[in-house]
């Protein structure tokens, strides 16, 4: 069994579910149905690369994962003119 890194996280009416290593997201209302979502995307992926011939892994950038972190901050914060922002990520 192949283990795959997963970022979990709240939008505004959804979570969604990463896979670093693969680039592929599902959604759902709850964290559960995210995670199953995202499954059910890796092995669709998966039999996909398979029936290809393609590479299967396709890690995600950093800016893809910038993207996926801040996605809903890129509109609210439009109207601040700055060359950089950070954003504090707590780790439990």
């Amino acid at each position: 069994m192949k283990k795959y890194s997963t970022i979990l996280k709240r939008s505004e009416s959804q979570y969604l579910a990463l896979c670093l290593e693969l680039g592929v997201i599902g959604s759902g209302f709850s964290p559960n149905e995210a995670k199953r979502a995202l499954f059910d995307a890796i092995e669709s992926y998966l039999d996909y690369v398979k029936e290809e011939g393609t590479p299967e892994e396709r890690p995600v950038s950093i800016k893809e994962l910038h993207e996926f972190l801040y996605y809903d901050e890129l509109f609210e914060d439009q109207e601040e003119e700055s060359s950089i922002s950070l954003k504090v990520l707590d780790y439990a």
